[in-house]
């Protein structure tokens, strides 16, 4: 009878480059959730938004951006999701329903994450010393709010926000992202 004998070492081998695609995988997803967007949205409970049918717009001039298109983008991107939804959009704010204003931003951020490093000096008294090591990050963070009033009230009902570190591919092509984050907010209105 013909056997082998494998070697712990060689099985320790043979297992571990397995574990390198799942490795791999893993850190994929950490990275990508750190770019993923975040949102939240919070409503007025005494709110009837069954009553809503038609929307317009607040009339207001939007803050200069680095990039003037998103406004336009972010705009575009509303009034395809309330038309999905079954929205009309009216000019006269006195026929609205319910009038809609959003913000664009984007920000520089810093990010600092302070741990203990193990560390063993040469005077080696048995223990370690364990000081602190911190990693400083700046980001650049880019945020959607959509706001929505009562038309007849005036006050405000529902709001929306999304938030997300932005690539450089994210302020220079700026529609796919803010199409992204519209959806996203506004998969919340009107609430359930």
């Amino acid at each position: 009878m013909n056997t082998k004998s494998v070697s712990p070492e060689h099985q320790r081998r043979s297992i571990i480059p397995g574990w390198r695609p799942m490795l791999a995988a893993a850190a994929f997803v950490l990275l990508a959730a750190c770019t993923s967007l975040r949102v939240s949205s919070d409503y007025d409970h005494r709110a009837s938004f069954s009553n809503y049918h038609t929307y317009a717009w607040m009339p207001r001039e939007h803050a200069r951006s680095q990039n003037p298109l998103a406004i336009r983008h972010a705009q575009e991107a509303i009034d395809a999701e309330m038309q999905r939804k079954g929205y009309s959009l009216t000019a006269d704010l006195k026929d609205a329903d319910f009038v809609v204003d959003f913000t664009l931003a984007a920000k520089e951020r810093l990010d600092v994450l302070a741990y203990p490093v193990a560390y063993r000096g040469p005077w080696n008294w048995g223990r370690g010393y364990y000081g602190d090591q911190v990693d400083i990050r700046t980001y650049r963070e880019g945020s959607l709010v959509i706001d929505i009033f009562d038309g007849h009230s005036h006050q405000p009902v529902w709001t929306g926000k999304a938030t997300k570190e932005l690539s450089q591919a994210d302020l220079e092509h700026s529609r796919e992202p803010v199409q992204a984050a519209t959806s996203a907010v506004l998969a919340g209105f009107p609430p359930l």
